[in-house]
């Protein structure tokens, strides 16, 4: 049984235990940083989204190192602001909405089950697009969508966390590698879309962790391939 299932979620899972999935995933992306602003073409090539997600998870992590002496209940109150005010461009701030909305959702004590895993992604799915004006398919968008997709479905079995996650990041590949078919300035270019490549690089180092596994940078999906 892994942490998130033996703990108590915020206010809720302990915040040593947030931050420690927050580190996983901000390891990750400090190794995957460059490939990701290698695949930056969408929706301006300015070759930066790696590093403002890096900018934006770390400000997290920051955030979590303040609220340890104030607990959960301060952590509830002022994260979904601080988080919004310190995220890093377009992607930056769209991942600091689905860090938001999966919080909020968060059980107030209890195990992360199958019910409450979906409703906190179909709670990142909303925030995520109530925070874009015009939602665009073959994006970060489209990556929380199916992955709430498919925490819905699973809703109901009975499975252990780890495999859950696992079945997330197996579907995430998947949809990641769609982007390059449902955006044509990715398929012009030959490249999966570069926010969701960064939330799967979190979401990958997160289902790492919860397996009490090391975080490692072995990612084939981000790879450039040609068109």
């Amino acid at each position: 049984m892994s942490d998130l299932e033996t703990e108590s979620s915020v206010a809720g899972v302990e915040l040593a235990l947030v931050r420690r999935l927050a580190l996983a995933a901000l390891e990750a992306l400090e190794r995957e940083r460059q490939r990701i602003d290698g695949l930056n073409v969408y929706p301006v090539p300015d070759g930066d989204t790696g590093m403002n997600l890096v900018l934006t998870v770390r400000a997290l992590v920051e955030e979590l190192d303040a609220t340890a002496s104030s607990g959960p209940a301060a952590f509830r109150r002022d994260f979904a602001r601080v988080l919004l005010m310190r995220a890093r461009g377009t992607s930056g701030v769209i991942l600091s909405q689905i860090v938001r909305g999966a919080v909020e959702a968060a059980p107030v004590s209890g195990p992360i089950a199958g019910r409450a895993l979906a409703t906190m992604l179909e709670r990142s799915r909303d925030a995520a697009y109530s925070a874009v004006a015009k939602p665009a398919e073959g994006t970060i968008l489209t990556l929380i969508r199916e992955l709430a997709g498919e925490a819905h479905k699973r809703r109901r079995k009975a499975l252990p966390l780890e495999q859950r996650l696992d079945a997330l990041v197996e579907r995430g590949e998947a949809a990641l590698a769609r982007t390059r078919e449902q955006n044509p300035a990715l398929g012009e270019a030959g490249v999966v879309d570069a926010g969701a490549a960064g939330l799967l690089v979190c979401l990958r180092a997160i289902a790492r962790a919860v397996a009490g596994e090391p975080v490692v940078s072995q990612a084939p999906a981000l790879r450039l391939v040609s068109s």
